[in-house]
């Protein structure tokens, strides 16, 4: 499985998840089974960057298998069996 860091600009304040260690070499995002496959698991650590985020600092351009610029965050409480999304229960979010 491959590990990432969660990553937050102190510049910009844009937030970012960025592989800290491949599963193999050139793994990543688009490669990586672990991603995207509806099991949770513990979030990565944040830690906060002194330069601008990859979109702003490249216009958009950086490598989206190393990269992925985090759109929104959520926080919300589940109840159930699990914290999966199959796993039988239901999600509260707060708005």
């Amino acid at each position: 499985m491959c590990q990432t860091h969660h990553l937050r600009s102190r510049n910009c304040g844009h937030h970012w998840l960025q592989i800290s260690r491949p599963c193999y070499p050139g793994w990543g995002f688009n490669i990586c089974d672990t991603f995207g496959d509806g099991i949770a698991r513990d979030p990565s650590p944040l830690l906060n960057a002194e330069a601008l985020c990859p979109a702003c600092a490249y216009g958009g351009r950086y490598d989206k298998n190393q990269v992925r610029m985090v759109m929104d965050i959520k926080d919300r409480w589940r109840w159930g069996r699990g914290p999966c999304k199959q796993d039988a229960g239901i999600e509260c979010v707060i708005l």
